[in-house]
């Protein structure tokens, strides 16, 4: 029997909120994410040159080759082993306003919550088992938090502990996942 979405409102707004807190502690309460970014040498300079070449808003490979051929090309591949070879992401300039960010987050957890509502609801029966309940929920929400940063890892190389943190803030999210939908399941 398929449980219907909206009787799972309470762990899905449960579920939510714990994570979003939960990624609150794990960025600045606790050293989880303390190694995630780091300045660039001679950061004036750099940022000065950037603005000099007129640097906009948007994603950056350097070097990055005008066509797939020129990869190949003996100038190209001194440019890649001479480095630094990088991948950047530049944001529009102007003060860090944290408020639409947070927002966004939360209502990210809460799309999470919402999609894994629809599918324990059409896969688990009403009368589930806690402990069942926490397996399939947790693993689906791990699945969710978790999966997309090994694709990123393998193609754009970040630090190890910059993977690493990411999978910790996935498994804390899923298990937090898991406990608010088996604790309060709807029955």
């Amino acid at each position: 029997m398929v449980i219907p979405i909206l009787s799972f409102w309470l762990p899905i707004l449960l579920a939510t909120v714990l994570c979003f807190f939960a990624g609150a502690l794990l960025h600045m309460a606790i050293p989880v994410h303390k190694g995630d970014w780091r300045s660039l040498p001679d950061e004036d300079g750099i940022l000065a040159a950037m603005r000099k070449a007129g640097v906009m808003p948007g994603n950056y490979m350097f070097p990055h080759p005008p066509s797939m051929q020129a990869m190949n090309e003996p100038g190209f591949i001194a440019k890649l082993d001479q480095g630094p070879v990088g991948i950047m992401t530049v944001r529009k300039p102007g003060k860090i306003v944290m408020g639409p960010f947070l927002i966004k987050q939360a209502v990210f957890h809460l799309i999470v919550s919402v999609l894994i509502a629809y599918l324990a609801g059409r896969t688990l029966p009403a009368d589930v088992a806690y402990l069942r309940a926490f397996q399939v929920v947790g693993t689906t929400a791990m699945l969710a938090y978790i999966a997309a940063i090994f694709p990123e890892a393998i193609w754009y190389q970040p630090p190890r502990n910059y993977v690493t943190a990411k999978v910790v803030d996935g498994v804390v999210w899923g298990l937090l996942t898991a406990g608010a939908f088996a604790g309060f399941w709807p029955r």
